[in-house]
């Protein structure tokens, strides 16, 4: 009965985990990075919890032939749990950023306490680092114990204090349930070291997985799927945020984007090479924003780009930036179109009576810039096929 009462709690959460694990393998777009290390972190905590409910099941059994798994089963044991905050902290990276942590040796340096972790639980069973199993199969915590507590605490702090440091980039609704996964097992985390025998910390971590599952469907209804970009609502819903109940004081500047020609790339090479040139699009402008930088897509080839601290002079260095990573695309990627685009752009101020009214002269901006360039496109095919209708009239 002492046993069913540790890991009652354990059990709900393998249920529960379980359940939800695989819903989401069949409903989450698993080509989205963030979507595969969430799901790689669920199914890590489910063998995680299971791990421990095992162990502590045949814990105390005295049968000889249960010794060495008992001993071989808390490998894995000590080596997942740090694995797991690991994980989360690049989980957390690219919810944040959009991508991927740069730099190799960062990405060493990071992973060795993880390996220092790996090391002494892979050698435990033979040295007694992490711990021991008794003839009578009983476990002992080893005078090592301490280091797979603290790099799993390492891993939980950093991504935590990224976080925290990161919180205006976050909407405010998912700030607090990403603070959660790291608090909730750092919090049981302590109370398990504390009181020996509980079971708690990976069975909150499964809680806190469920619940972080929830945001992941509602990040899903917040991206564009073919682009990754915000949806409008969404940047409808921030813009209001921003403006009238964060009321910050920092400037900022919308620049609004709709690709030329777009329904003639789909025309004449067809809808797959057509989502092609717009995810290629968004690329391009992506790296000529910043961390800041807010990018949403408002219809079938029309972006907006929100440029926080801005002036003209930011805006107009960020739209020569634009112009010449599309030149290069253009000159190197081979297809048999190019990629052009109409802007139009504008510094929010006092003198707009609404949020609407101001997307509203953007967006005007944008169509006069577009017919201007139609225009001019015309002008030089006319200038270019005018020498042949003179030859022709001689």
């Amino acid at each position: 009965m002492n046993t069913f009462m540790r890991i009652d709690i354990n059990l709900i959460s393998i249920i529960l985990l379980a359940f939800v694990l695989a819903i989401a393998i069949k409903r989450i777009d698993q080509q989205d990075p963030l979507n595969r290390k969430f799901l790689r972190i669920a199914a890590l905590i489910l063998a995680e919890v299971t791990l421990e409910t095992i162990t502590c099941l045949i814990n105390r059994q005295p049968y000889p032939f249960l010794v060495p798994v008992t001993r071989l089963l808390h490998v894995p044991l000590f080596i997942i749990g740090p694995l797991i905050t690991y994980q989360w902290c690049y989980f957390v990276h690219y919810w944040v950023e959009g991508k991927e942590v740069e730099g190799q040796y960062r990405r060493v340096a990071f992973s060795i306490p993880l390996v220092v972790t790996s090391f002494f639980a892979a050698t435990s069973p033979w040295t007694g680092a992490f711990y021991t199993i008794s003839a009578m199969n009983v476990y002992v915590r080893g005078p090592l114990y301490w280091i797979p507590a603290t790099t799993a605490y390492f891993y939980l702090i950093a991504g935590a204090g990224y976080i925290i440091q990161n919180k205006k980039y976050l909407l405010e609704h998912v700030y607090i349930p990403l603070l959660l996964f790291a608090l909730l097992p750092m919090a049981a985390g302590y109370l398990q070291i504390r009181y020996y025998g509980l079971l708690l910390m990976w069975s909150s971590t499964a809680f806190a997985c469920v619940i972080l599952y929830v945001f992941i469907q509602d990040r899903m209804a917040q991206f564009d799927v073919l682009t990754g970009t915000w949806t409008k609502a969404t940047f409808e819903r921030y813009i209001e945020y921003r403006v009238y109940k964060e009321r910050s004081s920092i400037p900022f500047g919308l620049i609004f984007i709709d690709l030329d020609d777009f329904k003639e790339i789909n025309d004449s090479f067809g809808h797959l090479e057509g989502d092609f040139a717009l995810k290629s699009a968004v690329e391009q402008i992506r790296k000529v924003l910043r961390k800041t930088d807010i990018m949403a897509r408002f219809g079938g080839d029309e972006f907006v780009l929100m440029i926080e601290n801005a002036d003209y002079e930011v805006i107009r260095k960020v739209l020569d930036r634009m112009e010449n990573v599309f030149v290069h695309y253009n000159e190197t990627a081979a297809k048999p179109y190019q990629l052009r685009y109409s802007f139009g752009y504008e510094i929010f101020d006092a003198s707009f009576d609404s949020i609407g009214q101001f997307l509203n002269h953007v967006d005007s901006l944008m169509y006069d810039n577009k017919k201007k360039r139609k225009a001019s496109r015309k002008e030089l095919r006319g200038a270019q096929s005018f020498p042949f209708q003179q030859l022709k009239e001689d």
